[in-house]
């Protein structure tokens, strides 16, 4: 007798899970030239023809690494500022730094990937659709950006362009985090003094008065270590 159609969809929805999990292993260490349907499969521990059963390319399985990875950090995002959407702009920022630095640790591979989303979106998805790829990522970047904005209202942000500002912002602390990651092993990322130098390079290239910032942070820290 059959397994009924819950258990099927079940099925399928853990196996597609299983291999866009090993794709994204191999992916943010080689990058999209340097992953293939193979590597993808070995790692996702199941046979190249179930892989080709669900992903009929590359492409494909990019596409639906994309869409998985996207919707897990929008959701994300979404639930730092809907906890933060209260607090003044720059402790709102204090907040966001917190809390992916805290989600670098438990996932280190989510920050990897978005560092590399705009240097293959193009490959992945052609000339017409690159920019549906670099979506997710820009999502960061608009809340970002809002933020920021909020801050030049309240006057403890200089003026500035917020889009631009945000972007700065959100590269500077990307590529800090993933140094971060990549050159210490273990528990880096608990590191209070790492979470502050760190937010020192993102703050500093708002124009942030120092003693602000640092106060902010401190007090997200309080609240969040329970101190």
């Amino acid at each position: 007798m059959g397994k009924n159609p819950e258990s099927n969809a079940l099925i399928r929805e853990e196996r597609q899970i299983q291999i866009l999990k090993g794709a994204l292993s191999v992916y943010i260490k080689c990058g999209y030239q340097g992953t293939d349907m193979d590597a993808a499969a070995k790692e996702a521990k199941v046979a190249k023809g179930l892989m080709y059963y669900y992903y009929r390319s590359k492409n494909e399985l990019f596409a639906a690494l994309y869409k998985w990875m996207f919707g897990i950090g929008m959701e994300f995002s979404d639930k730092i500022l809907t906890e933060s959407r209260d607090l003044p702009a720059v402790e709102q920022l204090a907040y966001y730094i917190y809390e992916i630095f805290g989600v670098n640790k438990e996932n280190p591979q989510m920050i990897r990937f978005f560092l590399r989303v705009p240097f293959d979106s193009y490959a992945i998805f052609g000339p017409d659709r690159w920019q549906e790829g670099v979506r997710g990522s820009d999502a960061h970047r608009k809340a970002l950006a809002d933020i920021i904005q909020k801050g030049i209202s309240e006057g403890t942000i200089p003026k500035t362009d917020a889009g631009k500002a945000a972007n700065s912002f959100w590269t500077v602390f990307v590529a800090n985090l993933f140094e971060y990651s990549r050159m210490m092993a273990g528990d880096e990322q608990t590191d209070m003094p790492a979470v502050m130098d760190v937010a020192g390079f993102c703050f500093r290239g708002l124009g942030i008065k120092e003693e602000l910032w640092h106060a902010c942070l401190e007090i997200i820290i309080r609240k969040k270590e329970n101190i």
